[in-house]
């Protein structure tokens, strides 16, 4: 995997992807999308990465959307036009973000406009002490992207959401953790570390397991119907229970060592041995 405008870096079973643009505060451009999409399709498919943290190069995480360029399209940029119309409106959709392996935001600067609601579809986020953050839509004549007015307020409270969206305004990085746009928050120099340190244990645990915790917490959500919530996770618990990822875990437990979830041969052992009768 090689990219122009996201750099990558592989940490045992997390992959480090940083936003490459720092020149322009790593604002998306159309490659940013098209690349970003490539990206999540290519580390879903590879069963040695387990996670993702997603961090930006330079004083940013992200500044937004780059309006420079997204002018360009609309001028008649043949090339420019067609990554925006294609790939900007399913580079963060939800269908893509909710069945990818687990993303960790590492925000260590100026997270505005896109550059934050991206981030509410990550799986937690962590920050640098001097990150800012600021739904700045309406200082732009803009409403929110990203499905953010409907995201925001699951994750902080509508009149706090409400309060971002209208004002506009900057908020530090103890004002995000307050408000739990972010879980934990870091020196500078700290955070990268401790964001790989996460996602390695994150990563360690089955990626099916991930995956469908992912999936029914997104589904349960987005309904208020508890025979729904309900039955799926009963279902998904039933499923569990029965899977190669659960003997494993058992076996371990009952053998006082690591659970060999990633190691293909060992779990193929697993999958095809016989449960002993009881006596």
């Amino acid at each position: 995997m090689k990219y122009e405008t996201i750099s990558i870096e592989r940490h045992d079973r997390v992959l480090l992807a940083s936003w490459n643009r720092p020149e322009k505060l790593n604002a998306f451009n159309g490659l940013f999308f098209k690349e970003w999409i490539e990206l999540l399709d290519a580390v879903n498919k590879d069963k040695t990465i387990g996670a993702i943290v997603c961090t930006g190069k330079g004083k940013a995480f992200s500044s937004g959307a780059d309006v420079g360029e997204f002018a360009s399209a609309s001028k008649g940029d043949k090339k420019v036009k067609e990554y925006w119309e294609k790939y900007q409106p399913i580079a963060f959709e939800a269908k893509r973000m909710t069945t990818s392996k687990p993303i960790i935001g590492a925000i260590n600067g100026l997270a505005l406009g896109a550059g934050l609601t991206c981030t509410f579809w990550f799986d937690f986020n962590l920050a640098s002490t001097e990150a800012k953050f600021s739904m700045r839509f309406s200082k732009l004549g803009l409403t929110p992207e990203l499905d953010s007015s409907w995201l925001l307020p699951k994750l902080i409270g509508l009149q706090k959401a409400k309060e971002m969206m209208l004002t506009g305004d900057i908020y530090t990085a103890q004002d995000a953790l307050e408000l739990g746009l972010v879980s934990r928050t870091y020196e500078p120099d700290k955070l990268i570390d401790a964001a790989i340190n996460i996602a390695s244990r994150v990563a360690e645990n089955p990626i099916n397991t991930l995956k469908t915790i992912k999936q029914m917490t997104f589904q349960d959500m987005s309904t208020s119907d508890i025979k729904e919530i309900a039955t799926r996770s009963i279902d998904n618990f039933s499923s569990a229970r029965k899977s190669i990822e659960h003997k494993e875990a058992l076996l371990a437990l009952r053998d006082k060592r690591k659970p060999k979830f990633h190691d293909q041969e060992h779990m193929q052992k697993i999958k095809k041995s016989k449960p002993k009768s009881r006596q």
